[in-house]
Protein backbone atom coordinates (compact mmCIF):
# COMPACT_ATOMS: atom_id res chain seq x y z
CA UNK A 1 0.00 0.00 0.00
CA UNK A 2 1.35 3.44 -0.46
CA UNK A 3 3.26 4.72 2.30
CA UNK A 4 5.15 7.97 3.96
CA UNK A 5 8.67 7.64 5.67
CA UNK A 6 6.98 8.74 8.51
CA UNK A 7 3.48 6.74 8.65
CA UNK A 8 2.59 3.05 10.15
CA UNK A 9 4.48 0.51 8.06
CA UNK A 10 0.87 -1.90 7.55
CA UNK A 11 0.90 -4.87 6.08
CA UNK A 12 1.29 -8.72 6.23
CA UNK A 13 2.84 -11.01 9.63
CA UNK A 14 6.95 -10.31 9.77
CA UNK A 15 9.84 -10.70 12.19
CA UNK A 16 13.27 -11.07 11.88
CA UNK A 17 15.07 -8.95 9.22
CA UNK A 18 11.95 -8.03 7.94
CA UNK A 19 10.71 -6.42 11.11
CA UNK A 20 9.00 -2.98 10.78
CA UNK A 21 10.55 0.15 12.15
CA UNK A 22 8.63 2.70 14.21
CA UNK A 23 9.62 5.48 11.79
CA UNK A 24 8.26 8.42 13.51
CA UNK A 25 10.00 7.56 16.72
CA UNK A 26 13.40 7.41 15.02
CA UNK A 27 12.46 10.88 13.33
CA UNK A 28 11.39 12.20 16.33
CA UNK A 29 13.39 11.25 19.35
CA UNK A 30 16.69 12.39 18.27
CA UNK A 31 15.08 15.99 17.67
CA UNK A 32 13.78 15.77 21.11
CA UNK A 33 17.20 15.21 22.52
CA UNK A 34 19.06 17.79 21.17
CA UNK A 35 16.79 19.68 22.76
CA UNK A 36 14.31 22.69 21.74
CA UNK A 37 12.79 25.97 22.69
CA UNK A 38 9.28 25.85 22.02
CA UNK A 39 7.77 22.24 22.21
CA UNK A 40 4.56 21.75 21.06
CA UNK A 41 4.99 17.92 20.26
CA UNK A 42 3.75 16.07 23.62
CA UNK A 43 1.72 13.51 23.00
CA UNK A 44 1.48 13.09 26.78
CA UNK A 45 0.13 15.53 29.64
CA UNK A 46 3.42 16.64 31.48
CA UNK A 47 1.96 16.84 35.00
CA UNK A 48 4.46 18.22 37.68
CA UNK A 49 4.54 15.18 40.15
CA UNK A 50 6.03 16.23 43.31
CA UNK A 51 8.07 12.40 44.50
CA UNK A 52 9.55 14.02 47.26
CA UNK A 53 6.39 15.19 48.67
CA UNK A 54 4.26 12.11 47.78
CA UNK A 55 7.24 9.62 48.86
CA UNK A 56 8.27 11.81 52.31
CA UNK A 57 11.64 11.86 50.63
CA UNK A 58 12.16 8.52 50.72
CA UNK A 59 11.68 4.81 48.77
CA UNK A 60 8.45 3.02 49.76
CA UNK A 61 8.47 -0.29 51.40
CA UNK A 62 8.20 -3.04 49.91
CA UNK A 63 9.68 -1.80 46.56
CA UNK A 64 10.59 -4.54 44.96
CA UNK A 65 8.09 -7.31 47.29
CA UNK A 66 4.55 -8.24 45.67
CA UNK A 67 3.64 -10.60 48.46
CA UNK A 68 2.32 -8.54 51.43
CA UNK A 69 -0.20 -8.33 53.51
CA UNK A 70 -1.97 -5.93 51.59
CA UNK A 71 -2.22 -6.94 48.59
CA UNK A 72 -0.74 -5.02 45.64
CA UNK A 73 -3.16 -5.91 42.92
CA UNK A 74 -3.94 -2.68 40.96
CA UNK A 75 -6.72 -4.44 39.32
CA UNK A 76 -8.46 -3.52 42.73
CA UNK A 77 -7.51 0.44 41.97
CA UNK A 78 -9.02 0.25 38.19
CA UNK A 79 -12.25 -1.64 39.55
CA UNK A 80 -13.06 0.74 41.91
CA UNK A 81 -12.22 3.82 40.14
CA UNK A 82 -14.62 2.59 37.38
CA UNK A 83 -17.38 0.84 39.14
CA UNK A 84 -16.69 -2.66 37.84
CA UNK A 85 -15.78 -6.69 38.97
CA UNK A 86 -12.39 -6.52 39.52
CA UNK A 87 -12.80 -9.99 37.80
CA UNK A 88 -13.26 -7.84 34.19
CA UNK A 89 -9.47 -6.05 34.89
CA UNK A 90 -6.48 -7.55 33.78
CA UNK A 91 -2.55 -5.61 33.70
CA UNK A 92 -0.13 -4.90 31.42
CA UNK A 93 2.64 -2.90 31.39
CA UNK A 94 1.57 0.41 29.96
CA UNK A 95 -1.40 0.68 26.72
CA UNK A 96 1.42 -0.73 23.96
CA UNK A 97 1.62 -3.92 26.34
CA UNK A 98 -1.52 -4.23 27.09
CA UNK A 99 -2.95 -3.98 23.20
CA UNK A 100 -1.03 -7.34 22.66
CA UNK A 101 -2.62 -9.42 25.46
CA UNK A 102 -6.20 -7.63 24.47
CA UNK A 103 -5.68 -8.94 21.08
CA UNK A 104 -4.86 -11.95 21.55
CA UNK A 105 -7.98 -12.18 24.34
CA UNK A 106 -10.00 -11.68 21.78
CA UNK A 107 -9.11 -12.92 18.46
CA UNK A 108 -11.98 -15.13 16.48
CA UNK A 109 -9.56 -18.30 16.17
CA UNK A 110 -12.40 -19.36 13.01
CA UNK A 111 -11.33 -16.45 11.40
CA UNK A 112 -7.83 -15.41 9.30
CA UNK A 113 -5.15 -14.38 11.31
CA UNK A 114 -6.33 -10.92 9.97
CA UNK A 115 -6.97 -7.62 12.19
CA UNK A 116 -8.58 -4.43 10.96
CA UNK A 117 -7.01 -1.15 12.10
CA UNK A 118 -8.68 2.27 12.43
CA UNK A 119 -6.47 4.78 10.72
CA UNK A 120 -5.16 7.34 11.39
CA UNK A 121 -3.14 6.05 13.79
CA UNK A 122 -0.57 6.19 16.08
CA UNK A 123 2.28 3.45 14.75
CA UNK A 124 2.81 1.26 17.82
CA UNK A 125 -0.99 0.87 17.63
CA UNK A 126 -1.54 0.01 14.33
CA UNK A 127 1.66 -2.40 13.72
CA UNK A 128 2.20 -4.01 16.86
CA UNK A 129 -0.02 -7.06 15.36
CA UNK A 130 2.03 -7.54 12.71
CA UNK A 131 4.86 -9.31 15.34
CA UNK A 132 1.73 -11.29 16.61
CA UNK A 133 1.23 -12.96 12.98
CA UNK A 134 -1.60 -10.80 11.50
CA UNK A 135 -1.95 -9.37 8.42
CA UNK A 136 -2.85 -5.62 9.21
CA UNK A 137 -5.99 -3.84 7.12
CA UNK A 138 -6.74 -0.40 7.34
CA UNK A 139 -9.93 1.00 7.57
CA UNK A 140 -10.51 4.95 7.80
CA UNK A 141 -11.86 7.31 10.03
CA UNK A 142 -10.17 10.65 8.67
CA UNK A 143 -11.53 14.06 7.36
CA UNK A 144 -13.07 14.65 4.36
CA UNK A 145 -11.44 17.48 3.07
CA UNK A 146 -8.17 19.01 3.70
CA UNK A 147 -9.72 21.78 6.15
CA UNK A 148 -11.55 19.24 8.24
CA UNK A 149 -10.02 19.17 11.35
CA UNK A 150 -12.70 16.91 13.79
CA UNK A 151 -14.56 15.38 14.91
CA UNK A 152 -13.80 13.29 11.44
CA UNK A 153 -16.28 10.01 10.94
CA UNK A 154 -15.40 6.33 10.19
CA UNK A 155 -16.02 5.70 6.85
CA UNK A 156 -18.55 2.72 7.43
CA UNK A 157 -17.98 1.07 3.75
CA UNK A 158 -14.09 1.02 4.28
CA UNK A 159 -14.49 -1.82 7.63
CA UNK A 160 -17.55 -3.54 5.92
CA UNK A 161 -15.55 -4.33 3.12
CA UNK A 162 -13.32 -6.49 5.35
CA UNK A 163 -14.86 -7.10 8.24
CA UNK A 164 -15.91 -10.99 6.93
CA UNK A 165 -12.19 -11.45 6.60
CA UNK A 166 -10.66 -10.28 9.73
CA UNK A 167 -10.25 -11.64 13.44
CA UNK A 168 -10.50 -8.73 15.40
CA UNK A 169 -11.02 -4.95 14.79
CA UNK A 170 -8.68 -2.18 16.94
CA UNK A 171 -9.48 1.72 17.34
CA UNK A 172 -9.00 4.67 18.95
CA UNK A 173 -11.79 6.32 20.05
CA UNK A 174 -10.31 9.58 21.53
CA UNK A 175 -8.34 9.92 18.70
CA UNK A 176 -4.96 10.88 17.67
CA UNK A 177 -4.49 13.16 16.07
CA UNK A 178 -7.47 15.32 16.57
CA UNK A 179 -8.07 14.72 20.23
CA UNK A 180 -11.82 14.50 19.01
CA UNK A 181 -14.37 11.13 20.43
CA UNK A 182 -15.60 9.30 18.33
CA UNK A 183 -19.65 10.27 17.44
CA UNK A 184 -22.05 8.80 19.65
CA UNK A 185 -23.45 6.91 16.17
CA UNK A 186 -19.81 6.01 14.78
CA UNK A 187 -19.38 3.90 18.54
CA UNK A 188 -22.95 2.29 18.12
CA UNK A 189 -22.19 1.39 14.87
CA UNK A 190 -18.72 -0.23 15.45
CA UNK A 191 -19.89 -1.72 18.26
CA UNK A 192 -23.07 -3.46 16.54
CA UNK A 193 -20.76 -4.42 13.56
CA UNK A 194 -17.99 -6.31 15.38
CA UNK A 195 -20.71 -8.32 17.05
CA UNK A 196 -22.52 -9.27 14.09
CA UNK A 197 -19.38 -10.70 12.63
CA UNK A 198 -18.48 -12.42 15.81
CA UNK A 199 -14.80 -10.28 15.88
CA UNK A 200 -13.46 -8.41 19.17
CA UNK A 201 -13.20 -4.95 19.20
CA UNK A 202 -10.39 -3.46 20.99
CA UNK A 203 -10.16 0.79 21.95
CA UNK A 204 -7.07 2.16 22.83
CA UNK A 205 -8.39 4.69 25.29
CA UNK A 206 -5.17 6.03 26.30
CA UNK A 207 -6.80 9.86 26.06
CA UNK A 208 -10.15 9.00 27.15
CA UNK A 209 -9.73 9.99 30.52
CA UNK A 210 -9.42 13.94 29.97
CA UNK A 211 -13.02 13.67 29.66
CA UNK A 212 -14.09 12.08 32.69
CA UNK A 213 -17.30 13.56 34.23
CA UNK A 214 -18.67 14.60 30.67
CA UNK A 215 -20.94 13.15 28.02
CA UNK A 216 -17.65 11.85 25.94
CA UNK A 217 -16.10 9.54 28.64
CA UNK A 218 -17.61 6.39 26.63
CA UNK A 219 -15.02 3.30 27.09
CA UNK A 220 -16.08 0.52 25.06
CA UNK A 221 -16.12 -1.87 27.55
CA UNK A 222 -19.60 -0.62 28.32
CA UNK A 223 -21.11 -1.59 24.71
CA UNK A 224 -20.89 -5.64 25.23
CA UNK A 225 -19.09 -8.78 25.95
CA UNK A 226 -17.02 -8.32 22.56
CA UNK A 227 -15.63 -4.91 23.44
CA UNK A 228 -11.89 -4.29 25.42
CA UNK A 229 -11.13 -1.16 26.78
CA UNK A 230 -7.32 -0.69 26.81
CA UNK A 231 -5.82 2.55 29.22
CA UNK A 232 -2.79 3.54 31.34
CA UNK A 233 -1.17 6.15 33.78
CA UNK A 234 0.54 7.62 30.75
CA UNK A 235 -0.53 10.11 28.52
CA UNK A 236 -3.32 11.45 30.26
CA UNK A 237 -1.76 11.29 33.70
CA UNK A 238 1.93 12.31 33.05
CA UNK A 239 3.16 9.35 34.32
CA UNK A 240 4.42 7.18 31.29
CA UNK A 241 7.83 5.50 32.35
CA UNK A 242 6.30 3.78 34.90
CA UNK A 243 4.66 1.73 32.32
CA UNK A 244 1.01 1.06 34.35
CA UNK A 245 -1.48 -0.14 31.89
CA UNK A 246 -4.80 -2.04 32.15
CA UNK A 247 -6.99 -3.91 30.22
CA UNK A 248 -11.29 -4.01 30.71
CA UNK A 249 -13.36 -6.41 29.31
CA UNK A 250 -15.84 -9.42 29.83
CA UNK A 251 -14.54 -11.91 32.96
CA UNK A 252 -13.69 -13.90 30.09
CA UNK A 253 -11.61 -11.84 28.20
CA UNK A 254 -9.69 -10.50 31.18
CA UNK A 255 -9.02 -14.60 32.03
CA UNK A 256 -7.53 -14.92 28.87
CA UNK A 257 -5.97 -11.37 28.67
CA UNK A 258 -3.85 -12.60 32.10
CA UNK A 259 -2.79 -15.48 30.50
CA UNK A 260 -1.48 -13.88 27.58
CA UNK A 261 -0.11 -11.70 30.19
CA UNK A 262 1.75 -14.92 32.18
CA UNK A 263 2.92 -16.36 29.23
CA UNK A 264 4.77 -13.23 27.99
CA UNK A 265 5.62 -11.39 30.82
CA UNK A 266 4.62 -13.21 33.72
CA UNK A 267 4.47 -10.28 36.60
CA UNK A 268 4.00 -6.29 36.88
CA UNK A 269 6.78 -4.61 37.61
CA UNK A 270 6.84 -4.47 41.66
CA UNK A 271 8.39 -0.88 41.52
CA UNK A 272 6.37 0.92 39.08
CA UNK A 273 3.15 -0.59 41.22
CA UNK A 274 4.32 0.99 44.30
CA UNK A 275 4.77 4.56 43.10
CA UNK A 276 1.56 3.99 41.35
CA UNK A 277 0.08 2.89 44.11
CA UNK A 278 1.04 6.06 46.30
CA UNK A 279 0.13 8.34 43.07
CA UNK A 280 -3.47 6.82 42.58
CA UNK A 281 -5.30 8.66 45.82
CA UNK A 282 -4.44 12.12 44.07
CA UNK A 283 -4.63 10.74 40.57
CA UNK A 284 -7.38 13.10 39.60
CA UNK A 285 -5.19 15.96 39.76
CA UNK A 286 -3.62 15.77 36.42
CA UNK A 287 -7.12 15.76 34.78
CA UNK A 288 -7.77 19.12 37.21
CA UNK A 289 -4.75 20.62 35.46
CA UNK A 290 -5.81 19.61 31.96
CA UNK A 291 -8.51 21.30 31.99
CA UNK A 292 -6.99 24.76 33.74
CA UNK A 293 -4.36 24.46 31.03
CA UNK A 294 -6.93 24.44 28.17
CA UNK A 295 -8.63 27.61 29.98
CA UNK A 296 -5.48 29.82 29.90
CA UNK A 297 -3.61 28.10 27.00
CA UNK A 298 -5.98 27.39 23.78
CA UNK A 299 -7.42 31.12 23.60
CA UNK A 300 -3.67 31.91 22.31
CA UNK A 301 -3.70 29.31 19.97
CA UNK A 302 -7.10 30.42 18.34
CA UNK A 303 -5.81 33.89 18.37
CA UNK A 304 -2.41 32.73 16.33
CA UNK A 305 -4.63 30.10 14.03
CA UNK A 306 -7.16 32.98 13.61
CA UNK A 307 -4.97 36.01 12.42
CA UNK A 308 -3.52 33.53 9.85
CA UNK A 309 -6.76 32.83 8.56
CA UNK A 310 -6.93 29.70 9.70
CA UNK A 311 -10.36 28.03 10.95
CA UNK A 312 -10.23 25.86 13.66
CA UNK A 313 -12.53 24.43 16.63
CA UNK A 314 -10.73 22.64 19.37
CA UNK A 315 -11.85 19.17 20.87
CA UNK A 316 -13.48 19.60 23.64
CA UNK A 317 -11.44 18.03 25.79
CA UNK A 318 -7.52 16.90 26.15
CA UNK A 319 -4.29 18.54 25.36
CA UNK A 320 -3.81 18.88 21.51
CA UNK A 321 -5.56 19.45 18.30
CA UNK A 322 -5.16 18.88 14.71
CA UNK A 323 -4.46 22.24 12.21
CA UNK A 324 -5.16 22.23 8.99
CA UNK A 325 -2.06 24.25 7.57
CA UNK A 326 -2.99 26.96 4.68
CA UNK A 327 -1.18 26.43 1.16
CA UNK A 328 0.71 23.50 -0.46
CA UNK A 329 3.46 22.96 1.83
CA UNK A 330 3.17 19.43 3.07
CA UNK A 331 3.29 18.53 7.22
CA UNK A 332 6.68 17.36 7.01
CA UNK A 333 8.37 20.16 5.18
CA UNK A 334 6.35 22.95 7.52
CA UNK A 335 7.72 21.29 10.57
CA UNK A 336 11.61 20.58 9.46
CA UNK A 337 12.13 23.50 7.09
CA UNK A 338 9.49 26.25 8.90
CA UNK A 339 9.50 25.63 12.59
CA UNK A 340 12.69 24.66 12.95
CA UNK A 341 14.42 28.01 12.03
CA UNK A 342 12.16 29.11 14.77
CA UNK A 343 12.74 27.09 17.24
CA UNK A 344 9.38 25.26 17.36
CA UNK A 345 8.46 21.35 16.95
CA UNK A 346 5.22 20.24 16.25
CA UNK A 347 3.90 16.80 15.06
CA UNK A 348 3.53 16.28 11.22
CA UNK A 349 0.30 14.82 10.61
CA UNK A 350 2.17 12.49 8.41
CA UNK A 351 3.08 10.38 10.99
CA UNK A 352 -0.61 8.99 11.49
CA UNK A 353 -0.97 8.60 7.72
CA UNK A 354 -0.11 9.23 4.56
CA UNK A 355 -3.38 11.05 3.65
CA UNK A 356 -2.56 13.94 6.43
CA UNK A 357 -0.29 16.11 4.27
CA UNK A 358 -2.09 19.34 5.10
CA UNK A 359 -2.63 18.80 8.89
CA UNK A 360 -0.19 19.01 12.04
CA UNK A 361 -0.57 18.29 15.59
CA UNK A 362 -0.30 21.05 18.75
CA UNK A 363 0.04 20.62 22.15
CA UNK A 364 -1.53 22.74 24.65
CA UNK A 365 -0.75 21.52 27.56
CA UNK A 366 2.96 23.43 28.52
CA UNK A 367 3.45 25.76 31.36
CA UNK A 368 1.31 28.92 30.52
CA UNK A 369 4.39 31.12 30.53
CA UNK A 370 5.69 29.02 28.33
CA UNK A 371 3.26 28.52 26.17
CA UNK A 372 2.98 32.18 25.67
CA UNK A 373 6.41 32.37 24.02
CA UNK A 374 5.85 29.41 22.16
CA UNK A 375 2.53 30.75 20.16
CA UNK A 376 4.82 33.59 19.48
CA UNK A 377 6.99 31.28 17.36
CA UNK A 378 4.32 29.57 16.12
CA UNK A 379 2.58 32.72 14.94
CA UNK A 380 6.12 33.35 12.73
CA UNK A 381 5.82 29.70 11.68
CA UNK A 382 2.51 30.44 10.48
CA UNK A 383 3.16 33.37 8.98
CA UNK A 384 5.17 32.19 6.46
CA UNK A 385 2.82 29.76 4.48
CA UNK A 386 1.09 33.38 3.38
Amino acid sequence: MDEHPLSPNLGGATGGGDFPAIDYLEWYVPRLQAGVDHDLSQSGFHHPWDWQKITGGKLPEHLTTSLTKAPLDPRIWVAEREGIEVSRVAGGHGVSQSLIFALLAVMNPQKPRKVAVEMPSYAPVSQFARALGCDVLPFWRGPTSSTDCGPWSINRQSLESIIDDVAAVITTPMQNPTGWMMTPDDQQWISDICSQHDVGLISDEVYIDSARGTDDYRPMHRYGDHCVSVNSLTKCYGLGPLRVGWIIGSEKTAINASRAFQNLQGSLAVPSLRLAELAWPIIDEPLSLIKTRREKNLPLLLNVLAANGIDWSPPPSGIFGCIPLVGTIDSLQFVEDICTTHGVLAIPGLMFSPKLTQFVRVAWGGEPKEFAAAMEAFNLCLQELK
